[in-house]
């Protein structure tokens, strides 16, 4: 199976440390492991290829111009849908094409569903609205067309969350053809954590340092904690424009000498790293139409970590309350506190919250399960390839 597999956002190092980075890679796994031929199409490959991906060609894509506004690098973007086209022609051609949709991309879903090939749009965001709110959306009619013409011509649409699904079916072209495949975690990698009964315990945050995450509410309910003389650390794996803030706050509580900032790690470093934490932490605010799959989430379950997080949107359904984390108020850090010392004071609810939450993240969760499934609908057969390790 020839598979073209297009990354056209230059937000995304595909072999880089973000969340989305390590999506693509993890899928991509299981992609070669069932021997398929992947060909990747991207404008930013994020450095040298890891060794297990050396076997797989990487068809770089126009890359984006810098030190420009943003209506000059969207108009940049969709100019080289035209270089797509060329470059897919000549390297064709393929069983399937599956791309993670960006705000300018179009041409190979467009190009491929006329030249009958099997097509999947896989989102992960209303990056229009997202777009908007943080930072700036130029050329919003263009956005939009864009986005019709991937609507309109991909076979099934593989929507991360019951909120990008919806937001999904908001526009014609999608209904029908929307489904729900979170993301996942691949359970190998992760050791099962060793629930402790001693003294003192380390709250753990994975991601990207993005407002988004709710930090300052994570932040707020260690101050909390701290000032009740709970024993606690803060083990922070990840940057973002809210470190400076995040540490500021610390600072003028007499506390950063209790928070360890790791910074952006590889993929590779963060199970280790995720082995020196207590409990997991995920501290979404509230949002009318939350869209995320964390990841994070999936790595605390695999690392056999209880589970803090918001009660908001469906993070309901991936969080059994009590039975693998607890949910707590969106933006109350008195709450998120509360959860901290129910925990705190109960090593073995802490145990068992964990060791379901890694049974869970083993049966339900894992990459292999995933990447099955979106061919499943795609009606398309995965080839037997290795055994799945998990």
């Amino acid at each position: 199976m020839k598979v073209a597999w297009i990354c056209a956002d230059p937000g995304i190092p595909v072999f880089g440390q973000k969340g989305a980075s390590i999506h693509i890679q993890e899928v991509l796994r299981v992609l070669l492991r069932h021997g398929a031929e992947v060909l990747l199409f991207t404008c930013r490959s994020g450095g040298e290829s890891p060794d297990e991906f050396r076997g797989m060609k990487v068809v770089s894509l126009p890359t984006m111009p810098d030190s420009v506004d943003e209506e000059t690098r969207a108009r940049a973007a969709l100019e080289n849908n035209d270089a797509l086209v060329r470059l897919m022609a000549a390297e064709g051609p393929f069983d399937v094409v599956y791309e993670r949709y960006s705000l300018w991309s179009y041409a190979g879903i467009v190009w491929a569903k006329r030249a009958g090939i099997p097509t999947i749009l896989e989102v992960n965001a209303p990056l229009p609205e997202e777009q908007r709110r943080y930072r700036k959306l130029a050329l919003e009619t263009e956005a939009f067309q864009v986005l019709d013409q991937l609507l309109t011509h991909a076979d099934i649409l593989v929507a991360v969350s019951d909120g990008v699904k919806h937001w999904l079916n908001t526009f014609a072209p999608s209904r029908g053809k929307a489904h729900v495949v979170a993301n996942g975690v691949d359970p190998a990698r992760f050791r099962a954590h060793r629930t402790t009964s001693g003294p003192g315990l380390t709250l753990g945050f994975v991601g990207t340092l993005k407002p988004w995450h709710g930090l300052h509410i994570l932040i707020d309910a260690f101050i909390l904690l701290r000032h009740e003389n709970y024993d606690v650390t803060l083990s922070v794996i990840g940057h973002g424009p809210e470190f400076i803030p995040m540490r500021e706050k610390l600072a003028q509580a007499g506390l950063l000498a209790c928070a360890d900032f790791h910074g952006a790690v590889a993929p590779s470093q963060v199970p280790a790293l995720l082995e020196q934490v207590d409990i997991g932490i995920a501290p979404y605010p509230q949002f009318d139409n939350f869209y995320f799959s964390p990841l994070k989430i999936y790595e605390y379950m695999a690392a056999g970590l209880p589970v803090i997080t918001s009660r908001t949107g469906h993070l309901a359904e991936l969080v059994k309350d009590r039975l693998t984390g607890l949910l707590v108020e969106p933006e109350s850090p008195q709450a998120l506190a509360d959860a901290v010392i129910a925990l705190y004071n109960d090593p073995a609810l802490r145990k068992r919250l964990g060791q379901v939450g890694r049974q869970r993240a083993e049966k339900y969760h894992s990459w292999e399960r995933v990447v099955r499934h979106i061919w499943q609908l795609a009606g398309i057969e995965l080839a037997a390839g290795e055994p799945d390790e998990n």
